[in-house]
């Protein structure tokens, strides 16, 4: 049974109307306006006072290296933030950020990407892949986790997948928090997911994949739809997805993908939970969080054949 906090949230989300608010596309291009005139957020009061924090640009954009003061270790956490790839970084982001900082020591890149419907993937990756060439070149590929929620997990496979095509250096880890892998939204699960989740919709996911695909492009190719792409040769893969989800089907596509090719990955389904669950202020996100810094922590934690229960 899931906790009273996460079903008062689901009530209060349910209650808002959040889903089909985000499925319009006029009332979604307004809270897209809203955005943009507040800008993102910026790192809270526990990481400004405890950590070093340089604010870089690459074309325009911010790029936040930020490095624990005391208790540092050799770990780099590289994060790519969700939004639908059209929303600024918020607050749970940082919060996210914090604790894992706090828990491992780790220091962190954080770029403030190119957003859509402004730019689209093509115009936002060569801002990402030089902010990761810079960690790599001051942290080590090997120290590196590249981790990312929503739009920034499939960001971050697809980042990870270019990087090996491109051959340049690996980072040591994955991490996939309830990843938008498929921009088509297209899997016949999903309709069936929708009525579970109060967040996402089938339309308002395709309406972003558009946009984040380019006017006249095709949504179903590669980097915007990195599900499409070869996951070999990658390092392990830890994903947490809920099964409340609408994109738990990316999950578990990306999954069957993995054991079929005896790919080390492993599945951490919460079970009743909605989209990035694992970032919200419940007891289920609690023993996620837990479970993502063992991951960071330690070597070699994964193996394909695994699923385990995060909530």
């Amino acid at each position: 049974m899931i906790s009273k906090r996460a079903r008062l949230i689901n009530f209060i989300l349910r209650l808002l109307k959040v889903q089909e608010r985000l499925a319009d596309y006029d009332t979604g291009m307004k809270f897209l306006a809203r955005d943009r005139r507040h800008g993102p957020a910026r790192p809270g009061r526990w990481i400004r006072k405890h950590c070093q924090i340089i604010e870089n640009q690459i074309d325009n954009h911010k790029v936040y290296e930020i490095e624990p003061k005391e208790g540092a270790s050799k770990r780099h956490i590289f994060y790519l933030h969700g939004g639908g790839y059209a929303f600024h970084i918020v607050f749970v982001h940082w919060m996210m950020i914090k604790r894992l900082i706090k828990a491992t020591g780790a220091s962190a890149t954080v770029p403030l990407y190119p957003l859509a419907p402004e730019h689209d993937w093509s115009q936002s990756y060569p801002v990402v892949m030089q902010a990761y060439d810079r960690a790599v070149t001051k942290y080590g590929a090997e120290n590196i986790a590249i981790m990312g929620d929503s739009a920034g997990g499939g960001y971050s496979l697809g980042l990870t997948q270019m990087l090996r095509d491109q051959g340049k250096p690996m980072p040591g880890k994955i991490i996939l928090l309830s990843p938008w892998l498929d921009a088509t939204a297209s899997d016949p699960l999903q309709p069936e997911l929708e009525k579970h989740d109060v967040l996402l919709s089938v339309q308002g996911a395709r309406t972003a994949g558009q946009f984040w695909a380019g006017e006249g492009k095709d949504p179903a190719t590669f980097p915007v739809s990195p599900l499409f792409a070869a996951i070999d040769m990658l390092p392990p893969i830890a994903i947490f997805a809920g099964s409340h989800d609408l994109l738990y089907a990316d999950a578990l596509r990306l999954k069957a993908k993995a054991d079929k090719q005896d790919i080390p990955l492993t599945l951490y389904v919460g079970d009743q939970m909605q989209h990035v669950w694992m970032l919200l202020p419940i007891r289920e996100a609690k023993l996620a969080r837990s479970q993502i810094i063992s991951f960071i922590m330690h070597e070699a934690m994964v193996s394909s054949s695994e699923t385990d229960r995060a909530g």
